[in-house]
């Protein structure tokens, strides 16, 4: 009885090329479910970061859609745009959409112009397929599925709603296209040509940085005019003079539409740029650093198990015209992305990792090929078996859990949204001292929040430069937000240390949980007058309060800002009271109560044991008929359900009952006096 294959083996032989013949049965289906397992993880971050912005790409060309409409653009800054003109066309389909149904923000364009990216970006998934497959059969499009769908600089890249999301997808549609009208078997090929020669259009009018997209096009149309007309080298030469004319002059009327500033980068890339085959080079580089460690020995082990086999021939079949049009193209787009340098010579130091994802997915196509090809040459069972559990593994280890851990990564708001929520809910409007790391962070328009309260800022380069009381005084700053990298200088320097330490730290915006963006910490700029560690039950401590009006006479206010700190998340919402009561008698002559911070921070919200929460300005309104005597200012803390109060510890631990003597209140003889007269005028 011949040797059959159980369990786990079994299934994945047939996935991953078993036999050919049922990889190709089952193609569609593995390709759907990856498919649907990329468009899974890409809708859960499609909304990421929102409403603040992230890619300030997506704010510029939300503005530059307003100004194309004529529609007035928040704040005072005057936009020129320079940005490819079918994302602008979009902007200006998808804004009034949003307008027409009542979300008129920046947010809202952006939210639904990234729905749209997912049209392309979830079927860039197939496209690919269809490449692997034409390349190297259907184990190495399902591969190439694979790679596409779970592979983290490829989800990084296509959950921005920036023109990559779209260009790529498309891109791969106009090479399967081409490669489709490369097919000898076809009859029709000319209209497959045509279409991929629009699709390269559509992406250059989507990307500046992809001229060469139409390049597979062109090259599927003349071998079709070639191989159906056989033309003589007089025609040939004729042809290429009129399709050079042809292209300079159509050339020329786009150099005369394009802005100055583009211009000027054209110039540089055709003249200089173009030419650096360094470039090349260092996007190749640094595209293969972006290869998991172990990518590289996993396809030389697999090469060495292929070799242990003793079997020399594969099975299956590599078609390498459509292997090396793609390859080509996808190196020269990127080549084409390193020349064009927006932003001076140091452009190419700088590469993002959607420059590099051309030459990253074709580095992953070529080895998707390759494995195909080893798999095919293994015919020992064990051997094969060792060969699927290792690319089971690293599909698993290297793609699918980094890839779902970029996702959730994403999910979590980064700490400019957490920062600006917090200072929204917790400060009132006023000046903040910032690094210029973060002025976007409090820019109303650029965290997509227009109508909430504005915060204005200063930005300076270090704030050692001034000294406190000029800050406070002359620039009327009152809070500053201190990037933690900073933060770390003025600890070690004997100069920002006394700084802090004169200031009092508000919040810690820092690890954990990890975020993305810097983290950052909030000092207001003085400390609180009278600095104490009194503990009201286990859970909350009074660690200062101020004395606004301490010269207040009877029928006045006394005004009071307490500051609280919460080492552990108190279990319940207390109440604070402020009593004002003659010696011992406990009947109050003047109260307030109410929450001991802002109405929006009810204690189980003290959830943060750095953090100190500032109350508002309470007031406590003196009786005007107050007799001359001694009087004492009481606080404590009780439960609103239960009106149990909780019990007062001082710093040295030792109770003082069930309320705080806050400060004693003194009524003379003379003040009295002085009512007098207001009283009987």
């Amino acid at each position: 009885m011949p040797h059959r294959e159980r369990g786990f083996p079994r299934t994945m032989a047939a996935i991953m090329g078993r036999g050919l013949a049922s990889t190709e049965r089952r193609f569609w289906l593995i390709v759907g479910l990856i498919t649907l397992g990329g468009a899974v993880l890409r809708v859960l971050v499609h909304d990421f970061g929102l409403p603040w912005f992230e890619e300030v790409d997506e704010l510029r060309l939300w503005f530059f859609g307003r100004q194309v409409r004529d529609l007035h653009v928040p704040g005072t800054r005057v936009y020129e745009s320079t940005y490819p003109p079918l994302i602008l066309w979009l902007h200006q389909l998808v804004q009034p959409l949003a307008e027409a149904q009542g979300r008129p923000l920046a947010m809202h364009a952006v939210l639904d112009l990234r729905r749209v990216m997912l049209l392309f970006t979830i079927p860039g998934t197939i496209w690919f397929a269809m490449l692997g497959r034409r390349c190297g059969g259907a184990l190495a499009g399902i591969i190439a599925a694979a790679l596409w769908a779970f592979e983290p600089n490829v989800i990084e890249t296509m959950i921005y709603a920036i023109a990559e999301s779209m260009i790529i997808p498309l891109l791969f549609l106009s090479l399967l296209l081409a490669i489709q009208a490369l097919d000898t078997a076809r009859r029709r090929p000319l209209p497959l040509a045509l279409a991929s020669i629009a699709l390269g259009v559509l992406c250059f009018l989507g990307e500046f940085r992809l001229p060469v997209a139409v390049v597979p096009g062109l090259v599927a149309l003349m071998w079709h005019l070639w191989r159906r007309f056989r033309p003589g080298w007089r025609y040939v030469l004729l042809w290429s003079i009129v399709g050079v004319t042809v292209a300079g002059s159509a050339g020329a009327l786009l150099w005369m539409r394009l802005p100055e500033r583009i211009q000027g980068i054209a110039n540089a890339t055709l003249t200089t740029h173009l030419w650096d085959i360094n470039g090349l080079f260092v996007f190749l580089g640094r595209s293969i650093s972006l290869l998991h460690p172990l990518t590289l020995p996993l396809a030389l082990l697999l090469i060495l198990l292929v070799l242990r086999s003793r079997h020399e021939t594969a099975t299956t079949p590599v078609s390498v015209p459509a292997l090396l049009l793609v390859s080509s193209t996808l190196i020269l787009v990127s080549w084409a992305a390193g020349s064009i340098r927006p932003y001076g010579d140091d452009s190419l130091q700088r590469v993002w990792s959607r420059n590099l994802l051309p030459i990253l997915l074709c580095l992953y196509l070529l080895m998707a090929t390759s494995v195909v090809q080893i798999l095919s040459a293994v015919k020992r069972s064990r051997v094969r078996r060792l060969v699927q559990v290792l690319l089971c593994a690293h599909a698993l280890l290297f793609l699918f859990l980094p890839g779902l851990r970029l996702v959730l990564d994403y999910r979590i708001p980064s700490w400019p949204v957490v920062v600006r929520d917090w200072l929204d809910s917790n400060l009132e409007s006023s000046t903040i001292l910032i690094y210029n790391h973060s002025e976007h962070w409090l820019d109303p328009v650029q965290s997509g929040m227009p109508l909430r309260t504005g915060f204005d800022w200063w930005e300076i380069a270090d704030m050692r430069d001034y000294s406190l009381d000029e800050l406070i005084n002359e620039h009327r700053t009152t809070w500053a937000l201190v990037p933690a990298i900073v933060h770390r200088r003025l600890i070690n320097d004997e100069q920002g240390k006394a700084m802090l330490e004169q200031m009092l730290p508000v919040r810690e915006f820092t690890a954990p949980p990890e975020r993305r963006d810097f983290e950052t910490l909030l000092y207001r700029l003085w400390r609180m007058q009278h600095e104490s560690d009194v503990r009201f039950g286990e859970h909350v401590r009074l660690v200062g309060h101020d004395l606004h009006t301490p010269n207040a006479g009877p029928g006045d206010e006394l005004a009071f800002t307490l500051y609280w700190n919460a080492p552990a998340t108190p279990p319940e919402n207390y109440s604070f009271f402020l009593h004002l009561v003659a010696g011992d008698d406990p009947h109050p002559l003047a109260r307030i109560d109410g929450n001991p911070a802002i109405p929006e921070r009810p204690t189980r919200t003290w959830d943060q044991p750095d953090e100190t929460l500032i109350s508002p300005r309470f007031m406590l309104t003196l009786p005007p008929d107050l007799a001359p005597g001694d009087y004492r200012v009481l606080l404590g803390l009780y439960n609103v359900e239960t009106g149990a109060r909780l019990p007062v510890r001082d710093s040295q631990g030792i109770s003082v009952g069930d309320a705080l003597e806050l400060t004693p209140y003194n009524v003379a003889v003379q003040d009295r006096e002085r009512e007098a007269p207001r009283g009987n005028g």
